[in-house]
């Protein structure tokens, strides 16, 4: 049974859409994102204590049969008439002259499936949008899953190019958000979970306690519904699915250079761009990175899962499917556990960038940074590695200012070391040299030696531990 099944952190989204719904005149609005972030749940949070309101889920039916079911639907919620099985001409018809003297919101979940059912019902709204909408009271909502689909439907060679008034590009919730979810965790605890189920409602109503050892055997069982979630969703959205795999596996393993993901999962290299763009543009399940110093246009490039759940599965799950189906589970969470604390660091930095991104907001840095990312490059050196990475770095442009972060996720105390490490670091970015204002911080999950506390003050360093974290986002 789940910790939390309510309604949760998703306020500003709520208030967007009310916000819409008073201006009482024509609002058509789309709501895009994966699958399981609480869309739905969502609209149905939203048309509460509504009238005169219509949620259609679209079929997944042919023409006819489509106009049928939602001809029902409109008879039923808003009292329209048609005889027979309409054409949409009639239904649009219909449904605008009546927003004329009433204000009604229509709602098309999976709004996609029209692409299956029949293209041409994308001009015909277009038409009758143009036509009545001026005059229109409708509120319009639709709501796709298929982010490379919807994207598709209101790019500039469709018909619907331009006709929306407003869109919500959903996102699964941040690490602060499971402060609401679970109130009675410890942070550390927060963190494991976020490790492990990331921010995506649905998974997160799969938690039921603080025990991490506990939540990784149920995902590991097989009557669990992550078991296979990944498998699931990803064969319902892509036909060459095993590909995609191979690829993810790749990623979740550590490999981020498109080359070394090309040749671990057997695919040219001159194809390997087209995979990552639909897991990039089309799933949202990976993320392209490039040293936050750089130009978008910057070659580069590394690519890392975005999805925490996928990432946890396609590293622990995925690769020992077949230990897992001949009953040797132990086996897999016993490695699981030994290996999360460093599984565990990559996601503690996106956890800091988010506490970085929410200190900006509310102006508790001593500059407001522009952008924030990892930073990474080479350095010329006779021998041995030349390359060096900073796990976070944060600047402004304009006032040429720049925050060097490292972040910790480690079973000891950070001593003098690590923060030496980072100064020298930060001597070999090559951004505004001479010209900015530097300053440093370290995050560490288990907190910092005296020593390292006398050489932060020293240097003008900021420290935070998880409970500075913890009190610093509670007073926000």
């Amino acid at each position: 049974m789940a910790i939390k099944s309510e309604f949760i952190n998703r306020q500003a989204e709520l208030e967007y859409l009310e916000a819409e719904y008073a201006k009482a005149d024509f609002r058509f609005i789309s709501i895009i994102g994966r699958r399981r972030l609480g869309k739905t749940r969502l609209i149905r949070e939203f048309l509460k204590d509504k009238p005169n309101s219509s949620f259609l889920l679209i079929p997944e039916l042919n023409d006819s049969q489509a106009r049928l079911e939602i001809a029902k639907n409109l008879h039923q919620n808003f009292g329209l008439s048609f005889f027979g099985t309409p054409h949409w001409e009639d239904i649009f018809e219909q449904l605008f002259q009546y927003s004329r003297q009433h204000r009604i919101i229509l709602v098309f979940d999976e709004f996609q499936r029209f692409l299956g059912i029949n293209k041409d019902i994308f001009s015909k709204m277009q038409k009758y949008i143009d036509e009545y909408g001026p005059d229109s009271q409708m509120f319009l909502l639709v709501c796709g899953s298929s982010i490379g689909m919807m994207h598709s439907i209101f790019d500039h060679a469709s018909p619907l190019y331009g006709r929306r008034t407003g869109q919500l590009m959903f996102e699964a919730l941040d690490f602060f958000a499971l402060d609401e979810w679970f109130p009675d965790f410890d942070i550390e605890s927060r963190v494991n979970i976020y490790v492990i189920y990331g921010g995506t409602p649905k998974y997160l109503e799969e938690v039921e306690s603080e025990d991490i050892a506990g939540n990784i055997n149920r995902i590991l069982d097989k009557t669990s519904i992550l078991y296979n979630e990944p498998d699931i969703l990803l064969k319902t959205e892509i036909s060459d699915s095993n590909t995609y795999f191979s690829i993810l596996k790749n990623i979740a393993q550590g490999m981020t250079k498109s080359s070394e993901i090309a040749n671990s999962s057997g695919i040219k290299t001159t194809s390997i761009d087209y995979y990552l763009n639909v897991l990039i543009n089309d799933l949202d399940l990976v993320k392209k990175e490039i040293p936050v110093t750089e130009s978008r246009k910057s070659k580069k490039t590394l690519y890392r899962m975005k999805d925490n759940f996928f990432r946890f599965w396609f590293k622990f799950l995925y690769p020992n499917l077949s230990e897992i189906e001949i009953g040797n589970t132990s086996v897999v969470a016993d490695h699981i556990l030994s290996e999360l604390n460093r599984f565990a660091g990559h996601t503690f930095e996106d956890i800091t960038k988010q506490f970085l991104i929410k200190l900006n907001k509310q102006d508790k840095l001593n500059f407001k940074f522009s952008k924030i990312g990892k930073q990474w490059g080479r350095y010329q050196k006779s021998r041995g590695k030349n390359t060096y990475e900073i796990d976070l770095v944060a600047l402004n442009e304009k006032t040429r200012q720049i925050l060097f972060c490292e972040c910790k996720w480690q079973n000891k105390l950070v001593d003098v070391d690590v923060l030496q490490s980072l100064i020298d670091k930060s001597r070999l970015v090559d951004w505004y040299n001479m010209e900015r204002s530097e300053y440093f911080m370290i995050v560490s999950k288990s907190g910092f030696t005296e020593q390292a506390r006398q050489f932060a003050e020293e240097h003008d360093f900021v420290l935070y531990t998880l409970a500075d974290m913890q009190t610093c986002f509670l007073s926000l």
